[in-house]
């Protein structure tokens, strides 16, 4: 690609309003962290770590398959259930014990409502009594941390995916409003420092309007690169085709209205934004302040130039931040 092409390609992206919603989910996306959703089965288990279900807890004598995968259903963190090495880390660990809410000496059972994994020493300064119910969430917490470390950018718990997801999209439209502000602001001043005080004062109609198409625009692609990095996984590849995933829905549904021609310019459009998007999740939030700035200085530098050369011209109209 030449150097003018690439120029121009860039300065369309910065133009757009599309570069706000992606500033802001990607910031939102940064913030949020959303994993990747797996959930293996108890079916699914090696042979080993199922036994190890059935063995967990007890004084040599074997749960049925039944009670080893009630076990795994109550007592093994959904967070852990991502990966099988996620539940390893909890089960297979000699650490980490099956603790008996209810002693064992006191009639307690081996039933999966009476259990709670948790760090072996808890488990030796306990003995035979009962544990109490600070007790209980310390093992739990101590376990739910082992998980977390164990499964890093995967879950098992389809409730935190749906949570990230609904977080990053509100925050992507958060941001996504004041972004779409700060560049319309940034577009008045450049009309102003031109003497262009009309324009200026139509530009200042639009506030509004900016307001909301942003926040609109970061809501959607927030929501699209959470739900994409869910699906898919989390890094910066899907991180990226979240991001342009509207973009591309669009012009999929648009394909019928477009010559061969428009359509693959828009498609190759769409794939170099997707790459850009890349390699600003990989730069972190550095790359999307960067965009961020980068959007607000053209739109102050777009707006003075374009005052300057329409000062002889009083019916210009004012154009999109």
């Amino acid at each position: 690609m030449s150097t003018y092409r690439f120029s121009k390609f860039t300065n369309r992206l910065v133009d757009s309003q599309q570069t706000i919603g992606m500033t802001a989910a990607g910031f939102a996306s940064h913030v949020t962290k959303p994993e990747a959703y797996r959930s293996v089965s108890f079916e699914d288990l090696p042979p080993d770590v199922r036994k190890q279900l059935s063995r967990d807890g007890t004084r040599g004598e074997l749960r049925d398959l039944d009670g080893a995968k009630e076990v795994y259903e109550q007592n093994v963190p959904a967070e852990a259930k991502g990966s099988v090495e996620g539940v390893e880390a909890v089960t297979n660990d000699p650490s980490i014990h099956w603790m008996h809410k209810t002693a064992y000496s006191n009639d307690g059972s081996n039933d999966a409502i009476n259990g709670v994994y948790g760090p072996e020493g808890l488990n030796k300064s306990i003995g035979s009594r009962t544990m109490t119910e600070a007790e209980v969430v310390e093992a739990e917490t101590f376990t739910q941390s082992i998980a977390e470390n164990a499964t890093p950018g995967v879950t098992g718990d389809f409730a935190e995916v749906a949570g990230d997801t609904l977080e990053t999209g509100a925050l992507g439209c958060a941001m996504g409003g004041g972004i779409a502000v700060a560049n319309r602001l940034a577009q008045i001043e450049g009309y102003k420092s031109s003497g262009r005080y009309d324009l200026a004062a139509e530009a200042e109609k639009e506030l509004g309007n900016d307001a909301v198409g942003g926040a609109i625009n970061g809501v959607v692609r927030g929501t699209s690169v959470a739900v994409t990095q869910a699906v898919l996984g989390a890094n910066p590849v899907t991180a990226g085709i979240g991001l342009v995933a509207p973009d591309a829905v669009e012009l999929l549904t648009k394909q019928n209205e477009l010559s061969e021609e428009e359509y693959t310019e828009k498609a190759i459009g769409v794939v170099g934004k997707g790459a850009l998007a890349t390699a600003l999740v990989c730069a972190g939030p550095i790359g999307w302040a960067g965009l961020a700035g980068l959007s607000i200085a053209s739109a102050y530098g777009k707006a003075s130039n374009e005052g300057k050369v329409q000062n002889q011209n009083p019916t210009y109209k004012v154009t999109s931040s």
